[in-house]
């Protein structure tokens, strides 16, 4: 792949984890260090506070049980600056605060060119192909496998499931051009670095092909899942293709 059939991408993170409440100040003042980016501090309880993009976010994580959940975010960023600032502050983490089974950390990746539309199936069976929808296992309700949510739920109640517990798949897409990974977390998840930035690469890669025309590989890969999706019952799997077909 050249540099010349690459768009311009857009990136962002989220790291969740219970603070240790004697060395909040500690995390704030290391967090305040690690780039020229203004930080944001929210302590309030107020549910679905607004981020501000152009800066990092410390707030309460509504989704972490107990009053010690937080969540930061990282401003809007280039590639080179997500991969420094997973780094630095998931060893902001390691010296302030802990993570368990119930913390996420989620990637954004989106294009500058905001009318480009990535194809959210395709990148969904790319990264199911690649095992990328499985590797940290699923977390307190808010990380089901895209994939097999179907397994358990009908179109219908998917979606009602869906609008009562609001984001629960490990892929969102935020907005045409603009997709939410929240595979990855659990215990420990800020001492995984190494494979939080391999996986990050591959995603990229997978990204890139969903705002391509569709490849070989791509078509097989479809071909299978509709060859396979034969076996489900039939009024579930006319839905998921009906939707499937607007989407391709």
């Amino acid at each position: 792949m050249t540099k010349d059939n690459i768009v311009n991408f857009e990136f962002g993170c989220e790291f969740e984890f219970y603070v240790n409440q004697m060395l909040e100040d500690e995390l704030i003042d290391e967090l305040n260090n690690i780039s020229s980016s203004k930080v944001i501090i929210n302590r309030s309880n107020e549910l679905n506070q607004k981020n501000h993009n152009d800066c990092i976010n410390y707030k309460r994580d509504a989704s972490l049980t107990g009053d010690t959940g937080r969540e930061i975010t990282t401003p809007i960023c280039s590639l080179e600056e997500l991969k420094d600032y997973i780094r630095k502050i998931s060893k902001i983490i390691n010296n302030n605060a802990q993570t368990n089974e119930d913390t996420g950390f989620h990637i954004h990746i989106s294009t500058a060119n905001k009318s480009i539309d990535v194809d959210f199936y395709r990148f969904m069976l790319l990264a199911n192909d690649q095992v990328l929808l499985i590797n940290w296992g699923s977390r307190n309700g808010y990380s089901l496998n895209v994939m097999s949510i179907l397994d358990v739920l009908d179109m219908e109640e998917a979606k009602q499931f869906k609008n009562k517990k609001g984001r629960i798949w490990n892929l969102e897409k935020r907005d045409n051009n603009h997709l939410e990974i929240r595979t990855m977390g659990g215990s420990n998840y800020h001492n995984k670095v190494d494979k939080i930035l391999k996986e990050l690469d591959t995603f990229i890669e997978i990204f890139q092909k969903s705002i391509n025309k569709p490849d070989k590989e791509y078509i097989t890969i479809f071909q299978n899942h509709i060859n396979a999706l034969k076996s489900c019952d039939t009024k579930r799997r006319d839905k998921f293709l009906e939707v499937i077909n607007k989407n391709t």
